[in-house]
């Protein structure tokens, strides 16, 4: 699945938008998922963080926050459809009259969206939700430039590092080899955070391993310091693109004596970086899955979540 990426993206680049979107610009704008589809969110609001005049928030609970109003948009993505949670904010945000619009392969949240008249994607079946990665990405990308948001101008062009490479495969072993029997802390600074939390999402249920994702510069002001007398169990990757901040940080924890695995990122722009770092850790947490010899697919605990979700709460959409 992950090898097929750029096959897939590539796909995705002709998804159609089906819908009628609001003549109306939006005081704020919400994205709310979960999981494998709730990173997007957090990959879209790095990629706005500097450049969006209007508040960006993303929500992974069963509830809106207060304030959401007619005058926001409201992203909704699960990759089944059939999140409880991600139905449940989908519900609370249309109570409020908010804007909503809805990415996913099917399920109950697409057949609200057709019997609402809401602008939704739909994106291909048959993938691991975590897999689709790309998938759900470029299609809420298309649903906010459908409401004139535009959040990247060279999308084809930053798809290019999800091409599978030998180069590619190689840092993903490093990776794998290196985390091995390990309890990993990836390290990252903010507008790179998507890249460390995706990793320590994809290491959780594709190794079955527990990980932390540690920000710079919060970091510097609690973290380190938990450093001091590090567990010798732990070993560091730190996301690299040049920021000279993460220098110290890799310079800090090796004074330290503590194994360090300076990830460095390839890409031109923040998107081609976070697609890279994203892809490679995928790919990573797959390699690692095999010398632990666990199968990357089943997640039992997570279905046991779903299983007691399902006994308790009851989503009439």
């Amino acid at each position: 699945m992950y090898i097929k990426w750029y096959e897939l993206a590539t796909k995705a680049m002709g998804y159609e938008v089906i819908g009628k979107p609001a003549i109306k610009e939006f005081k704020d704008i919400i994205i709310t998922g979960m999981g494998g589809s709730g990173i997007v969110g957090d990959v879209i609001y790095s990629l706005l963080y500097t450049r969006s005049r209007t508040p960006i928030t993303v929500v992974k609970d069963f509830r809106m926050p207060g304030w959401v109003s007619k005058d926001s948009l409201v992203c909704v993505i699960s990759y089944s459809g059939n999140t409880l949670e991600t139905l449940s904010a989908a519900l609370d945000a249309m109570n409020a009259g908010a804007e909503v619009c809805v990415v996913a392969s099917g399920g109950k949240l697409l057949e609200f969206a057709i019997s609402k008249g809401l602008t939704y994607v739909k994106v291909d079946q048959g993938l691991a939700p975590r897999a689709a990665f790309p998938l759900l990405l470029i299609a809420t990308l298309k649903a906010l430039e459908f409401y004139g948001i535009n959040v990247h101008g060279n999308l084809e062009r930053s798809l290019n590092v999800l091409k599978y490479t030998s180069e590619v495969d190689s840092v993903a072993k490093e990776l794998a080899f290196f985390i091995f029997n390990s309890l990993p802390v990836i390290l990252s600074s903010c507008r790179l955070y998507p890249i460390a939390m995706r990793f320590k999402n994809e290491l959780n249920e594709n190794s079955k391993i527990m990980a932390k994702v540690e920000v710079i510069p919060e970091w510097g002001h609690n973290d380190i310091v938990g450093w001091e007398l590090p567990l010798d169990v732990i070993r560091a990757v730190v996301v690299y693109d040049g920021d000279p901040l993460m220098e110290f940080v890799a310079r800090f924890l090796r004074d330290l004596k503590v194994p360090t695995y300076v990830f460095n990122l390839e890409g031109d722009d923040l998107l081609s970086k976070i697609l890279y770092g994203v892809y490679v850790a995928g790919l990573a947490s797959i390699y690692l899955a095999e010398l632990r010899k666990v199968d990357p697919v089943v997640t039992r605990s997570i279905d046991r979540y779903k299983e007691f979700l399902n006994s308790r709460i009851s989503i009439n959409a």
